[in-house]
């Protein structure tokens, strides 16, 4: 039994400096961990040993920081180096398709977190930044994932963005960073803890008279977001990319953000396929979907923001 032992111990601990030499790997910048259970372990014990945040590098040789308690955004940006590039370069594409200029118009980014959503936009040609994220650590690290970029404009806003100015509780998920959501919790959020944070509509970050495209990820509070924003939008966006969650909207919301997404675009693209749909065909998509959730995005083709 004391020689079982012994192996047994010395094949955990090949596994663990195995494990960490691909976490150093990663770290520098090289390929080389690609199981999400490893990094979501590598994760865990730099957490369980006081290590709150770590850097990677980026192919361009800038660091992007990231909190180990992330067990979905920090995990896959440990694997493969950013995260949701592939709906990024597919919106850029539709963008280009429709004969618009990702450099001529700013990236609004509404449920910014930490920044790799714009991060892929300045990488796929976007140079013009509004990022707003209300939760503290996820937008402390959004700060200074976003400083110094290159001929870039970059604006961060700590706050959320609903219909009217005002306060409302943020719910905080536990090990997904991303999954904060104004919405009460529901039976996969009980480990959740709540803060209070500022709200603001669209136009309190907007300037009147520019042309940008809105990225949303708001964990159900897209309708909200979308209300509050209609006169900006009508008058100043070229296109539109939601992550749809059907089941967190109450009806009327699913209501409202279907008559919202036709009125401003006869079609839809799923991300990062990029298959086309008729803007009626929503519904039916949110039904087959009521569990989960899917990228879409919109382009408007009455804007006047081409080169």
């Amino acid at each position: 039994m004391g020689t079982d032992a012994r192996g047994a111990h010395g094949s955990r601990s090949g596994r663990q400096a195995r494990l960490f030499k691909l976490l150093r790997r990663a770290l520098a910048g090289a390929a080389g961990m690609r199981s999400k259970h490893g990094a979501n372990l590598a994760l865990d014990i730099l957490e369980a040993n006081g290590i709150h945040e770590i850097a990677l590098t980026r192919a361009d040789g800038r660091l992007l920081h990231i909190s180990t308690r992330d067990k979905v955004i920090a995990s896959e940006v440990i694997r493969s180096g950013s995260f949701a590039r592939e709906n990024m370069e597919a919106f850029v594409g539709l963008l280009v398709a429709n004969g618009l200029d990702p450099a001529a118009l700013t990236f609004v980014n509404i449920g910014a977190n930490i920044g790799t959503a714009c991060l892929n936009a300045y990488d796929c040609g976007f140079r013009r930044f509004v990022a707003v994220e209300p939760e503290p650590e996820n937008f402390s690290l959004l700060e200074r994932n976003l400083a110094g970029l290159e001929r870039a404009s970059v604006r961060c806003e700590q706050a959320a963005i609903g219909e009217v100015r005002g306060r409302a509780t943020l719910h905080r998920h536990a090990a997904n960073l991303g999954s904060h959501s104004l919405l009460a919790p529901g039976m996969d959020r009980t480990n959740a803890s709540a803060i209070e944070v500022p709200v603001e509509p669209l136009s309190a970050v907007v300037e009147p008279g520019d042309r940008f495209v809105l990225f949303v990820d708001v964990e159900g509070y897209e309708p909200q977001v979308l209300r509050g924003g209609a006169a900006e939008i009508e008058s100043g966006c070229a296109a539109i990319v939601l992550e749809i969650t059907p089941g967190r909207y109450a009806p009327a919301d699913a209501a409202d953000l279907q008559m919202r997404t036709a009125a401003f675009a006869s079609t839809f693209s799923l991300l990062p396929s990029r298959q086309a749909y008729p803007s009626g065909h929503l519904p039916a998509l949110m039904a087959s979907h009521a569990r989960g959730h899917f990228d879409i995005a919109l382009v408007r083709s009455d804007l006047s923001t081409r080169t």
